[in-house]
């Protein structure tokens, strides 16, 4: 056997039992969190579980560069690091190409965390953002996407799509399942392997997070190294390296590789929605939020808007 076949097997053996099973599933018309039943996990493995458009890729990036000490590594999250809870791709396959991998593993889920099994050997990275400027996002990813997956299209008039979006509790685009996601995460986020980061405060201090993420981790590199990866994770290296970092990058799922990057801007909404949808807005959040909790999810750690 050779030296990578040696590794697998030993870590194969080191796989666990999760300490604290699912409570519940979470579907919608293309995510199955009842797949997480049959994920081999390995001591070590890191799972970013986010809201959809929240910064999942960026953060899978990131982890990619991290993981191999290759700011020029080719990511292909969607094969690599893949959504575990994705029900249109075949799970043995996934599962396959995970026990495959000889090195630190991470996987991608949108499911909220009470709806995945728990593991104490794991490492958690969760990341919010603005749930208007998620909203806003997404309208931009679905009309990049070149197939029919199953979601409803959103209404071209933004206005109208906002309000679809206030009570749209149907699949994970919806603002009822994004608080939904916030509030496991509250539930659990007092855990030494779970992070909890927000998008503003990426975008604000990206070497910092990059630190961060690296000391959850348990990665280290030097320095100047570190400060290399942290370049090459802004969003304007991403999108200049969209071939490497979009999931399924090169398949013609989307009308174009390069638009998965849109815009990483914040406020999205200014001088679109009213007072109106914007009080609206705040009656859904405000009902199972406090103000402290709206802030974070909001704006993070920064001065609020």
């Amino acid at each position: 056997m050779d030296r990578s076949g040696t590794v697998l097997l030993s870590l194969a053996y080191r796989m666990i039992a999760p300490a604290e099973p699912a409570s519940r599933i979470f579907r919608d018309p293309i995510n199955d969190s009842s797949r997480w039943q049959g994920f081999r996990p390995r001591e070590g493995d890191i799972v970013v579980c986010t809201p959809p458009k929240s910064g999942t890729t960026w953060m899978q990036g990131i982890l990619a560069m991290l993981i191999s000490g290759d700011p020029g590594v080719d990511a292909q999250t969607s094969t690599k690091s893949p959504w575990i809870d994705i029900a249109v791709r075949p799970f043995d396959e996934v599962m396959e190409r995970l026990d495959a991998q000889d090195h630190r593993r991470q996987v991608k889920s949108h499911s909220p965390f009470d709806c995945i099994p728990y593991w104490d050997a794991l490492r958690y990275i969760t990341v919010y953002r603005h749930p208007i400027d998620v909203h806003f996002s997404s309208r931009k990813h679905m009309a990049n996407i070149a197939h029919d997956v199953g979601l409803d299209p959103m209404p071209e008039d933004p206005r109208e799509s906002f309000q679809a979006f206030l009570v749209n509790d149907r699949d994970h685009l919806g603002l009822p399942l994004i608080l939904d996601h916030f509030r496991a995460t509250l539930a659990r986020k007092e855990r030494e392997n779970l992070i909890c980061l927000h998008y503003a405060d990426m975008l604000h201090d990206l070497p910092g997070a990059v630190a961060q993420i690296a000391k959850h981790t348990g990665i280290s590199h030097a320095p100047d190294l570190m400060d290399v990866i942290a370049d090459a994770a802004r969003f304007d290296s991403m999108r200049a390296n969209a071939a490497r970092f979009t999931p399924s990058a090169g398949h013609a799922f989307w009308r174009n590789d390069t638009g998965f990057f849109d815009s990483a801007s914040c406020n999205k909404w200014e001088g679109i929605l009213t007072e109106d949808d914007l009080a609206a807005y705040g009656d859904v959040v405000d009902a199972v939020l406090s103000p402290a909790e709206r802030r974070w999810l909001e704006w993070g750690s920064g001065p609020s808007a």
